[in-house]
């Protein structure tokens, strides 16, 4: 079953490109960003999704979202926002509005990295709800050395967020890897590999924040090395986002099939890997 998309915003060209690319994944319809056009759609269309394209002048979709989100009309859909660097990084100083979008995605993004985006949330909201039904069993009270405990952790939580984000990129191509280290070293911490044969124990070692690798290596693929990856529990939950060569749009299927949390094309966009990289790490 496809999840339903309504997608609105004062961008014609991106809402009409979002829509005609990704029909394979969602079933979507477009509105305009009237407020009574939006409710008027959520109550005949029941969106699973509500996809905003927004810009600099779009400064009222906070009190927009706001509005929604007390009308009878909305169903706890989740609210996904897209726009490019300013003004994703406007809203998000936003204290009160990052409890009320569920992503916000910085621009340039491709369709389908934006697929994976979304795709992604949901099956990880699948997840999260079933580990809440499965917890629902009378909780025992908490003792003085639990609370200790859990405030510890929220305290080596918030000290890891104020570190630079490691990224660990494997590929067998060492023009591509110092090219990649140059361009990322400033705002990052930037590990390098010419193959994955060290690098499930690397992970597990190491604080890594995001995982891009070469989808098309000799000895071990990109996929190999995403499958033992994802297989081991230690360090599953980091992002993976491929890198390669392929364009052939089933190739491409191929890669996506996998669902890594994104992909990019060589030869490389550096404002597209910036940008990719900059959303897998926040």
């Amino acid at each position: 079953m496809k999840y339903k998309i309504l997608v609105s915003g004062n961008n014609p060209s991106l809402i009409m490109d979002f829509i005609q690319h990704t029909g394979t994944f969602f079933n979507s319809l477009s509105t305009t960003p009237c407020m009574r056009d939006i409710i008027g759609h959520f109550e005949l269309f029941g969106p699973d999704a509500y996809v905003c394209f927004v810009n600099s002048e779009h400064s009222s979709i906070l009190t927009q979202i706001n509005a929604l989100k007390r009308d009878e009309a909305y169903n706890g859909a989740s609210i996904f926002l897209i726009g490019d660097a300013k003004t994703c990084d406007e809203l998000a100083k936003n204290l009160m509005f990052s409890a009320e979008a569920d992503l916000i995605i910085r621009r340039p993004i491709s369709v389908d990295n934006l697929v994976l985006r979304i795709t992604r949330y949901f099956d990880e909201k699948k997840e999260a709800q079933a580990e809440e039904e499965a917890r629902k069993t009378p909780a025992e009270a908490k003792t003085a050395a639990d609370i200790a405990k859990e405030k510890e952790e929220e305290k080596a939580a918030a000290a890891k967020k104020s570190e630079r984000k490691h990224v660990l990129v494997i590929d067998d191509d060492r023009i591509i890897l110092k090219m990649l280290k140059e361009a990322l070293s400033d705002e990052y911490d930037v590990t390098t590999m010419v193959n994955g044969v060290a690098a499930e124990k690397f992970l597990e070692a190491k604080n890594v924040d995001l995982v891009i690798l070469d989808y098309e290596m000799p000895i071990e693929t990109g996929a190999d090395i995403f499958r033992r990856i994802k297989a081991n529990p230690k360090i599953s939950h980091i992002p993976v986002c491929f890198l390669t060569g392929i364009s052939e749009r089933e190739k491409i299927m191929e890669v996506m099939a996998l669902k890594p949390h994104g992909y990019l094309l060589k030869p490389i966009d550096m404002d597209m890997l910036i940008a990719t990289v900059s959303n897998l790490t926040n």
